[in-house]
C-alpha cells in the first residue's frame, strides 16, 4: 500500500479530508463521482493507526454519510408525485457543503491577513487585566496574551458551530459592518453577565458574513482593553470587561 505522508491532525474536519482527496485525485466537484471519493476517504481512514476517538467519530459520521449514498445508488430510484416530500439529493448537499466549506477556508485565510494587516498599523499588547482575571476566575484556564490565541480559538468555535452548513430556519440576511457590530456588542455588555462565554455573543448570528463581523469585532475590542479573555482547557473562549470600556 502507498504511504501516506500526512494524517488526520493536519486536517481541520472531515470536509477539509474530502477536499484533499478531490484535489489529490483530481476530481472534478462540480460533477463529483461520490463513489470514487467515498473508496478514497475509507481508504485514508484505513491508513491512520492512531486515531483520537474525538475526532475519529466526526470523521466516520461523514463516512456514514458517504456509505449510505453509495448504498441508496444500488438500490431502486423511487418517484415521489407529492411534490411536497422532496428530499435534497446526496449528492447535490454534499457538494453544496463541500463549496460552503472551501468559501469558509477563503475566509479565515483572508480572516488572517486582515487581521495582521490590522495589526500592523494599529497592533497594541493587551493588557495584563487578563492573566488577573484569569487567577481569579474559578474556572481552569490559561491566559494567551496574544490575539492570535483568540483569533484562532474563535476559528475553532466557528468550525464546532458548523456554520459552513446552512441554516435550516428562515431569516432575513442582514448586512453589517465591523464598526457596527462592534457597537451592538458595546451595548449588549451591560445585559451580560461579569464573565461570559463567546457563544453568547453569537445568539443572533445566523450565517458567515455576520460570523466574521462579530469576529473582528471582537478582536478590535480585545486590542482595546474593552474585552480580556481567557481560553481554558475545554477550549471554551470566556471574556470579562477590561479597562477600556467606556
Amino acid at each position: 500500500m502507498e504511504e501516506f505522508k500526512v494524517t488526520i491532525d493536519q486536517f481541520e474536519g472531515p470536509l477539509d479530508l474530502m477536499l484533499h482527496l478531490i484535489k489529490e485525485k483530481e476530481l472534478d466537484i462540480f460533477d463529483l463521482d461520490v463513489n470514487v471519493l467515498t473508496d478514497e476517504y475509507i481508504s485514508y481512514l484505513n491508513a491512520m493507526n492512531d486515531l483520537h476517538l474525538e475526532v475519529a467519530s466526526e470523521y466516520l459520521v461523514e463516512l456514514a454519510e458517504l456509505i449510505e449514498y453509495k448504498s441508496r445508488k444500488l438500490l431502486p430510484q423511487q418517484t415521489e408525485d407529492d411534490p411536497d416530500t422532496y428530499e435534497e439529493d446526496p449528492k447535490d448537499r454534499l457538494v453544496r457543503r463541500l463549496l460552503e466549506y472551501q468559501q469558509f477556508k477563503e475566509v479565515t485565510n483572508t480572516l488572517e491577513q486582515m487581521y495582521e494587516d490590522r495589526q500592523e498599523l494599529l497592533g497594541k499588547p493587551l493588557s495584563e487585566e487578563s492573566e488577573q482575571w484569569s487567577d481569579q476566575n474559578q474556572e481552569p484556564a490559561h491566559y494567551e496574551g496574544n490575539p492570535y490565541e483568540l483569533m484562532r480559538a474563535m476559528m475553532r468555535v466557528m468550525r464546532r458551530m458548523q456554520l459552513s452548513r446552512p441554516i435550516e430556519t428562515k431569516f432575513t440576511r442582514k448586512e453589517i459592518s465591523m464598526e457596527d457590530r462592534e457597537l451592538e456588542i458595546r451595548a449588549r455588555l451591560d445585559h451580560l453577565p461579569e464573565n461570559f462565554r463567546f457563544e453568547q455573543l453569537l445568539e443572533d448570528v445566523h450565517d458567515l458574513p455576520m460570523f466574521i463581523a462579530t469576529f473582528l469585532a471582537v478582536l478590535d475590542l480585545a486590542r482595546l482593553h474593552t474585552l480580556v479573555f481567557t481560553v481554558n482547557d475545554q477550549d471554551e473562549i470566556w471574556f470579562s470587561r477590561g479597562a477600556g470600556l467606556a
